[in-house]
């Protein structure tokens, strides 16, 4: 049986607090792991974030500073990286986050990364101002439909940017 043991004590992930859980992850000591059996590490968790967090993590996601680790999605068997880079964008991943809790699935997508699907290469990674771009458009989406069917409508639905 898979148990969740060795987070840092002050940080709670079934009680997330957004400014710590982004300080610990752009500062490389965010350290919640799934242990396996014998109590070795499997693989960062997800805090339990809810719509309650979303704002704040929109805030949050205009960070566009490059980061290696980040809760990824466990039952993805690739590398959550861009083919074109070895590194995470902060801001993207926070936005990945919103759409885990949006999507329901805890997780936005297998991969923690945006592509733009009308590029010529459309595995390619996006860049900082084109993640900041998918910002503005989930912070719009965020105050027209926070109190209203927030759930069922995609941020990107009307753009080519997708969730690899």
């Amino acid at each position: 049986m898979l148990s969740c043991l060795g987070c840092e004590k002050s940080f709670d992930p079934e009680h997330p607090d957004v400014e710590k859980f982004v300080k610990q992850v752009k500062n490389g000591t965010y350290n919640c792991y799934e242990k396996g059996e014998n109590g070795k590490n499997l693989w960062l968790i997800m805090p339990d974030f809810n719509q309650n967090h979303i704002q704040a993590l929109i805030c949050h996601s205009k960070d566009t500073s490059q980061i290696t680790n980040f809760p990824f999605n466990p039952i993805s068997s690739r590398t959550p990286f861009p083919y074109n880079r070895q590194y995470l964008i902060l801001g993207e991943c926070l936005l990945w986050t919103v759409e885990g809790i949006r999507n329901g699935n805890r997780y936005g997508s297998l991969d923690p990364y945006l592509i733009d699907i009308q590029a010529e290469d459309r595995n390619k990674g996006l860049k900082g101002v084109e993640i900041l771009i998918v910002r503005n458009l989930y912070n719009d989406w965020w105050i027209a439909f926070k109190d209203k069917d927030w759930k069922n409508k995609n941020p990107l639905e009307s753009t080519s940017f997708r969730w690899f």
